[in-house]
């Protein structure tokens, strides 16, 4: 006789410590190798942002200097047109226009150590050439256009 309740016993199946380990394992190697190379891309953003976004005064401080050679901090601030002095990469400042010189400053907010509170400056000169100047920065995350300060 047969009974009603026959068992049936099916493999078990998963995964063993040892195989959970060496993923984990995997996955931290991984990490280790990608997390300095995602600091060193978001140094290099921030300040290729700091960078762009000082910039976008010179223009107007350009325009003003011709009609008024002489500004006080407040009319040159104006003359950038940056609606604000805080964006969300820098906090920005400027040197009062004066015979032709300015100059504007990006101080940088947030980011990975090597450039956080670092500046950018753009420097203008009496013939109307701008600079820019990297001040404090690791060479490697600034670029052609803004040079280490030396």
């Amino acid at each position: 006789m047969k009974s009603i309740h026959s068992v049936h016993c099916l493999p078990q199946r998963g995964f063993t410590l040892i195989e959970l380990m060496i993923v984990v394992a995997i996955l931290a190697i991984l990490a280790a190798i990608a997390l300095p190379m995602y600091q060193d891309y978001v140094a290099k953003a921030k300040v290729g942002a700091a960078i762009a976004e000082a910039a976008g005064g010179k223009v107007g401080i350009d325009t003003e200097i011709i009609m008024t050679p002489t500004m006080d901090a407040t009319k040159t601030m104006a003359a950038t047109r940056f609606s604000k002095p805080e964006t969300p990469n820098c906090t920005l400042s400027v040197e009062a226009a004066n015979e032709g010189k300015a100059g504007i400053t990006c101080t940088i907010k947030g980011g990975p150590a090597g450039v956080a509170g670092k500046k950018i400056t753009w420097s203008r000169d009496v013939k109307g050439a701008w600079t820019c100047e990297a001040e404090g920065i690791v060479a490697e995350y600034t670029s052609a256009t803004c040079p280490l300060k030396t």
